[in-house]
């Protein structure tokens, strides 16, 4: 009589266990995987941005970009406040538009090579290590070349900037 009501307080029966304990480990496990579930079915229904239509920025980035003409190093002397010298070392690669052909870009690196070298040389010291001066960087250059004659020019890629 004493094990009968021993087991009626704990809930379990008098072989041990019974459904309880199966149903602690099941139930959680069981309603996490459907809240999973759910919350898949509800994402993948909610288009990723705000807007219905894409923006000219996204269209632009899913293109693949055309050739790339990766140029040579330039290393060059800047400097800072104090009129001292400082050296540098910039490798830039230049993207074109898809339809730009290898072979007329290649006669166009002393041309591209010129007119970013005469752009890197006016650069100051304290620009070379401000972020919002790189995009300038890139903006400045990528003129710079579609003036001297690759009006195929997309982007300026900055591979490398070092600055001692």
């Amino acid at each position: 009589m004493a094990e009968e009501s021993e087991t009626k307080a704990s809930g379990g029966t008098a072989k041990g266990g019974g459904a309880g304990p199966v149903l602690g480990i099941v139930l959680p496990a069981l309603v996490a995987g459907l809240a999973a579930f759910g919350g898949a079915k509800v994402a993948g229904t909610h288009p990723a941005s705000s807007s219905s239509a894409p923006s000219s920025e996204a269209s632009e980035a899913e293109k693949p970009p055309g050739p790339t003409l990766a140029l040579d190093p330039f290393l060059l002397a800047i400097p800072d406040a104090n009129k001292k010298t400082h050296a540098m070392k910039v490798t830039l690669a230049i993207e074109f538009a898809a339809n730009a052909k290898e072979e007329s870009l290649k006669t166009m690196v002393p041309r591209i090579r010129d007119s970013t070298l005469g752009y890197l040389r006016t650069l100051a010291y304290d620009d070379a290590f401000d972020a919002s001066a790189s995009e300038k960087m890139r903006t400045q250059i990528l003129e710079r070349v579609r003036a001297s004659g690759a009006s195929d020019a997309q982007h300026v890629l900055i591979t490398d900037l070092v600055v001692q």
